[in-house]
């Protein structure tokens, strides 16, 4: 096989599905005249690769699927002789002809063979972005692609975001027999864990149900044994070390209502404190959950009527007072600070939890509204700051708001990190360039 097939066979599908081959006078091995009516469409899930073709051979129009190779021995290769599903090949195209093939009910295939009708321009692009060892696979070219074009592309990219996000939801909603309220618990206490902490938060929030706090709402002391208690913070083995009042106290309260709600504990190693600010110390951040609950009823019922991004903000607004004024830590006295949740974090809260929320509520109720509006407060909050965004910064890419930098992201780890290139908009405008 030449240097110039080395490419992977999702290329040929790239290559068939927009035509980038020489289709003017195509015949098949057998030397029938194939005239290209519609190629068909791409097919993700089993089967042929491409189905609802319509393709003239000789004097006959054909319509069916089309199944494209390397070479034509993969079609015994992959067993398809032996599959049904590919009875209804109309044509067989491969970069390579090297063996005459058969369905099943011993017709042969019209086999079409590509390897003197691909342009080396696009073998050599396709390379140049396959192999690239940058960060951004096209960013050498990244700035010849028009801004209209990077904005349309950024725009659905967005949405495919949210949608990805909403895949996770939708499994917990299943599992909670569509409680959203529970389930929009369990992402909140998620997002309240910050990176190093979200997978502890999340089996905190399943262990100790939404209805289990709703009982002692009112009661904040309580809030914060159920809590703090739960993460494995107030084992009796730690308190038996301590004269910190509080502590005990809180210890007292969860061993009570641990055994009233036969709860069993996390352990208190899955938490994370190493290379982290004290003001996101995982006892801080379960403090302010605490606060959350205690002055919430129906959180999610009211973000549902909320429209302002600025009155979203406010039901996040949490001050920490008495004990945690001075600790980050129990049993660790600290300087006197105020211990609020900071509005970064608040909006990353808005991003990751609210607006995939708004989403998928949208989606299962048909109602687009609350789509358009988790798109609209994407728009409105900063963009956030990291190493992914400020690599897409110096490529020249703007970014005004989260709705930017979301976008951005999803191009990056969903399309960047796996060469998805092909999948790309700007990576098929970069393709196809003259020069």
């Amino acid at each position: 096989m030449t240097a110039k097939a080395l490419f992977p066979e999702v290329f040929l599908h790239y290559v068939w599905k927009f035509k980038l081959f020489d289709f003017k006078e195509l015949n098949t091995t057998d030397g029938e005249i194939i005239e290209l009516v519609n190629v068909g469409s791409h097919n993700h899930h089993t089967g042929p690769d491409f189905s609802h073709a319509r393709i003239r051979i000789g004097e006959t129009l054909w319509a069916g699927s089309v199944e494209i190779h390397k070479k034509s021995s993969d079609w015994l290769l992959h067993q398809h002789q032996k599959d049904k599903a590919y009875n209804n090949t109309i044509l067989h195209v491969v970069y390579e002809h090297d063996q005459n093939i058969y369905r099943i009910d011993g017709s042969p295939i019209p086999t079409l063979e590509l390897k003197n009708k691909i342009s080396d321009q696009y073998v050599q692009r396709y390379w140049e972005l396959s192999t690239s060892k940058q960060k951004i696979p096209c960013e050498h070219r990244f700035f010849a692609v028009s801004a209209s074009l990077k904005k349309l592309w950024l725009e659905r990219l967005v949405v495919e975001r949210l949608e990805d996000k909403t895949l996770e939801i939708r499994r917990s909603l299943e599992q909670t027999q569509n409680n959203w309220e529970e389930t929009f618990y369990q992402f909140l206490a998620r997002n309240f864990g910050a990176k190093q902490n979200s997978a502890a938060f999340e089996a905190l929030a399943k262990s100790l149900p939404l209805i289990t706090l709703s009982k002692h709402k009112s009661n904040l002391l309580q809030l914060e044994a159920l809590l703090l208690g739960q993460a494995g913070f107030l084992s009796t083995s730690e308190t038996g070390k301590t004269t910190d009042v509080y502590w005990i106290a809180l210890q007292k309260e969860y061993d009570f209502l641990a055994k009233k709600y036969h709860l069993i504990p996390l352990n208190a190693s899955s938490w994370q404190f190493g290379r982290m600010r004290p003001a996101n110390f995982p006892t801080i951040r379960l403090a302010q959950f605490a606060v959350l609950i205690h002055q919430s009823t129906h959180l999610f019922s009211k973000i549902l009527i909320e429209p302002d991004v600025n009155c979203l903000r406010k039901m996040f607004l949490i001050h920490l007072n008495g004990y945690w004024m001075n600790h980050y830590r129990l049993g660790e006295e600290s300087p006197k600070r105020k211990k609020s949740l900071g509005g970064g974090t608040i909006d990353l809260i808005l991003i990751n939890t609210i607006a995939p929320f708004l989403f998928i509520y949208g989606d299962y109720k048909g109602i687009e509204d609350y789509k358009e509006r988790a798109v609209r407060l994407l728009q409105v909050i900063q963009p956030e700051q990291n190493s992914i965004i400020a690599n897409w910064q110096n490529l020249g890419m703007v970014t005004n708001s989260a709705h930017d930098t979301q976008a951005l992201l999803q191009l990056k780890t969903k399309y960047c990190d796996s060469k998805r290139c092909l999948s790309c908009s700007i990576g098929h405008k970069i393709l196809q360039m003259d020069k």
